[in-house]
C-alpha cells in the first residue's frame, strides 16, 4: 500500500516539474512569435502571427500552468496528510509517518518553488503588456487587449492563490 502512495507522490512531483519546464517553453515561444523574433535571422523582426494574440496568451498560459501545478501540489499534500494521520501498522511503518509529520512541520521549506511559480506569472503579467506597448506600435484596441490579458493574469494568479490557501486549510485541518 505504501508503495502506491510513494509512487503517486513521485509521479505528481515529476509532472509538476515537467509543467514548470513547459511554462518556460510556452512563454519563450509565445514571446518570440509575438515579438517577431526569427531564429534564422537575428536582425529580423517580422511577426509570424498577430503579435497581440501571441503576447496576450502569455499571462493566460502561465496562469493555466500554475493552476495545474497547484492541483498536483494539493494531491501531494493530501497523501502527506493521510500518512500524518495514520496509525503505524504492518503496511505503514512508524518511521514513514514520523517523516511525514516532520515534513508537515517544516512545510515552509518547500515554499520557494511556489514563490518562483506564482511570481513569475505575476512578473510576466506586468512586463508583457509593458514590453508590448513600448516595442510594438499598437492601436488603442490592441493596447486594451494586451493590458486586459495582463490584468486577467494578475487576477487569476491571486484567485488561484486564495483558493489554494482555502483548500490547504481544509486538507490540513
Amino acid at each position: 500500500m505504501i508503495d502506491v502512495f510513494k509512487t503517486e507522490i513521485i509521479e505528481a512531483e515529476k509532472s509538476r516539474t515537467d509543467l514548470l519546464k513547459w511554462k518556460l517553453i510556452i512563454v519563450a515561444t509565445l514571446g518570440a512569435v509575438g515579438l517577431g523574433i526569427d531564429p534564422e535571422d537575428s536582425g529580423s523582426t517580422s511577426a509570424v502571427m498577430s503579435p497581440i494574440l501571441a503576447l496576450s496568451l502569455i499571462p493566460l498560459a502561465a496562469t493555466y500552468v500554475d493552476l495545474l501545478c497547484k492541483h498536483l501540489q494539493l494531491r501531494i499534500l493530501v497523501v502527506s496528510e493521510f500518512f500524518q494521520k495514520c496509525t503505524p501498522n504492518e503496511e505503514i511503518p512508524g518511521y514513514f509517518i514520523d517523516y511525514e509529520k516532520f515534513c508537515g512541520e517544516k512545510r515552509r521549506a518547500f515554499d520557494l518553488e511556489d514563490w518562483a511559480q506564482v511570481y513569475s506569472t505575476v512578473v510576466l503579467s506586468v512586463l508583457v503588456p509593458l514590453v508590448a506597448a513600448s516595442r510594438l506600435r499598437l492601436c488603442e484596441g490592441e493596447l486594451w487587449v494586451i493590458f486586459a490579458s495582463g490584468s486577467i493574469g494578475l487576477l487569476s494568479s491571486w484567485l488561484i492563490s486564495q483558493k489554494v490557501k482555502i483548500l490547504k486549510a481544509e486538507i490540513t485541518s
